[in-house]
């Protein structure tokens, strides 16, 4: 018997690491429970390059406008709400996470959490 190739891929194992975003961010609207009636809300979408022992890996991310760690991604990108700006190539630094799927325990995903600026420091709140 031929075995077939495995399909989906291996999650990024969990730590911290240092991520550079590839390309801008886009806002995406969606709809969410809140109280059992729907809403529509807003989150960003990133996609970032990390850096570990087998090398670059990428990663894609969505971050709702309520989530805190919405607010720790803005701080430690430095962005300045309001204004035009370029996000391509910034660096940051955040933790790796594995969460499982809400629907299907089986299911799980790699999370961006504890976002920091790229030099380390801690971000004031």
């Amino acid at each position: 018997m031929k075995w077939p190739e495995p399909e989906g891929f291996v999650l990024i194992p969990e730590g911290h690491y240092e991520f550079r975003l590839n390309r801008e961010p886009e806002l995406e609207k969606f709809t969410y429970q809140k109280d059992g009636q729907p809403k529509d809300g807003r989150r960003i979408v990133i996609y970032a390059i990390g850096l570990n022992d087998q090398g670059e890996f990428s990663i894609k991310e969505k971050i709702a406008a309520f989530d805190p760690r919405y607010r720790e991604l803005c701080d430690a990108l430095k962005v300045e709400h309001g204004k035009d700006i370029s996000m391509a190539g910034a660096m940051f630094q955040a933790d790796v996470k594995h969460e499982a799927d809400k629907t299907n325990p089986n299911k799980y995903y790699a999370r961006l959490y504890n976002f920091t600026a790229k030099n380390g420091d801690d971000i004031p709140f």
